[in-house]
């Protein structure tokens, strides 16, 4: 018989929750980075999205999250990663990114 904390048969077992919450955990942060990093990109090359275009796209991913959330995923892609895009849409649009940045700062002295 062998003792709790030692090798047994059930080392390799854990439970499901746990192992789910991580994935939604993994998912929710690949959704938030992927934003980010295609707003990095479109930026690099010259792209800025109006606010029009980022409030649509914050819009589709609540839309589409709010009917999946239940635990299917969409397109191959967990619930939470939605969510984790919406949070990133979010902050995008709450810092300003859809505003073209000015090149000189506010207190520049015009003369």
């Amino acid at each position: 018989m062998a003792a709790f904390g030692g090798s047994d048969e059930l080392d390799g077992l854990s439970d499901p929750r746990d192992d789910a919450g991580s994935r939604d955990a993994v998912a929710y942060r690949d959704g938030y980075t992927r934003v980010m990093r295609e707003m990095s990109w479109a930026r690099a090359h010259g792209f800025v999205p109006t606010e029009r275009q980022l409030v649509l796209a914050l819009t589709q991913a609540v839309k589409v999250y709010s009917t999946v959330r239940g635990g299917k995923s969409i397109g191959g892609r967990r619930p939470e990663w939605l969510r984790g895009r919406a949070d990133a849409l979010r902050a995008l649009l709450h810092n300003g990114v859809g505003a073209i940045p000015r090149d000189e700062p506010d207190d520049a002295d015009p003369a």
